[in-house]
This record gives C-alpha cells, structure tokens and sequence, in this order.
C-alpha cells in the first residue's frame, strides 16, 4: 500500500470522522482502496506559503498574554505543502473548513472516565474549550509507510493549555490496561483505545508528553498501533499522531520540526 492508501487511513481515523473511520481501518488491512475524504490542501492546490503568510505578531502576542489564538491566527500556523517539501498537506477542520466544539461532548463521555484525556488526546484534542482548532494529514509523496501524521493544533486560554497538559499526565498512568471506548450515548468517531502506555519524550515546546497506544474500531474490526506526541507552545496545544498496522508507527520528525517552527 502506498502514501494514498496510508493517506485515507490518515483522513479516516481524523477528528470529526464518524462512522467512516471504523469501516477505513478495516478496508486498510485488507488492502482495499482509498476511503475517507480529500479536503485538497496538497501542493497542487496549496494558495499559501510560509513566505507569504500574515505577520505572526498579534496572534503571537495573545497567545503569550495567555488569550489563545483566534481561528485566523492560528489558521495561518498550520502547515502547508510550503513548509514541508515531499508531503501532501490535507486540512480536516479549520483553514475555511468547520471547527466542531461540540466533540467535546464526545470526549467528556468516555468511560472510563479517567481516561477521557487519553481519549481526546488520540483524536487530536483535549477536554477544555478552545477558542481555535485545526486538524491536517501529512503524508509523504513516497510509498514509505512510516511517513504521515495527523496533526491537530488547539489554542486555548493559556490556563486551560497547562491544564489539558496536567490532565493527561495524570491520566496515562491510570490508563495503562483499561479499554477505553466512547459513550454509546456518544459515539463520536467510533473508537476506541487499549495499552495506553506513556513514553519519555522532552525538547519540544513548553511542556511535552507522548504515549503509545493500540486502536480499535467499536463496531468490531483490526487493531492498530498508534504513537502520539503532544506539545504545548504557549498557550496552543500541538498533536501529532501516526498509526501502522504494519510496522511501529512514528511520526516523522521533519513533520514535527516544521509545525514548531511555525508554532515558535
């Protein structure tokens, strides 16, 4: 399977992706064909470049004083096929694209509920509000598998930022050997997690934690191993997500050094 395979794996399993993700990951394994959707932000279709973005000063300056981005702000720190040459760049929410706040209703059912941070952590978010969201796929133009990431960007008040960040450090260690599932009142994306397993990570951000865990679609089907990196800069909140059912998942590293280079 190649980088589109790997990429409708990716656009499945993204935040705000209901029932289509269950039904991706089984067809990923059985090598059927793309799913998902292409929301178009590719090299081909990409209008903006680092180069040619708004100044960061404004947006900067709320995050530090602690106000969190608006959605233009952090709109503009989001990766483009510019900043990272070999990668098609999907954009899932944010960018024009609409911004759900209410999968926080989602996250905050999960059982059980220590593990709700673990939950929305994977699914590129957190269990505050946020007053800016945006989600990507990045996936390597070549046929390496290890090569893509989702990437979400949550800007928050900068108390709230540290908090997401407490909660789920203080939840992956209570999470190690619980079966995390969504609500069936809340069915959100329609999986779940097991073996979350807290990783030693640090040089990125402000604040930085990462942990493995394995995937699984509710409704019956494979399970996937999953890795997740999650940076506070500020008062935004950077995940990053990769998943592979063939290999150890990775998320690679030009992906991450060109989002906190942006995010810096």
């Amino acid at each position: 399977m190649g980088a589109q395979g790997m990429g409708a794996m990716m656009n499945a399993s993204a935040v705000g992706r209901p029932f289509v993700a269950a039904v991706c990951v089984a067809s990923v394994l059985a090598l059927a064909g793309a799913c998902g959707t292409d929301s178009g932000d590719h090299a081909a279709g990409s209008t903006a470049s680092a180069s040619s973005a708004p100044p960061r000063s404004a947006g900067s300056s709320a995050s530090a004083v602690g106000r969190g981005l608006d959605q233009k702000s952090l709109d503009r720190l989001a990766l483009t096929a510019d900043d990272i040459p070999g990668y098609t760049v999907n954009t899932v929410t944010g960018k024009g694209r609409p911004v759900h706040h209410d999968v926080l209703t989602d996250y905050r059912a999960v059982t059980p509920a220590p593990c709700q941070a673990v939950y929305a952590a994977a699914q590129l978010g957190g269990l505050r509000d946020f007053t800016a969201h945006v989600s990507q796929d990045v996936v390597s133009d070549s046929d390496d598998l290890g090569q893509h990431a989702s990437v979400g960007l949550t800007s928050y008040t900068l108390a709230d930022a540290r908090t997401v960040m407490t909660n789920l450090r203080a939840a992956l260690p209570k999470c190690t050997t619980a079966e995390i599932r969504p609500s069936a009142a809340h069915p959100g994306s329609g999986l779940g997690y097991s073996d979350a397993e807290a990783r030693s990570v640090s040089g990125y951000g402000d604040e930085t934690l990462a942990f493995d865990a394995t995937q699984v679609a509710v409704s019956g089907g494979p399970s996937i191993p999953v890795t997740v990196l999650v940076v506070r800069q500020e008062s935004t909140v950077a995940t990053f997500m990769s998943l592979n059912p063939f290999q150890p998942p990775t998320v690679p590293q030009d992906v991450i050094e060109a989002q906190m280079k942006k995010l810096a």
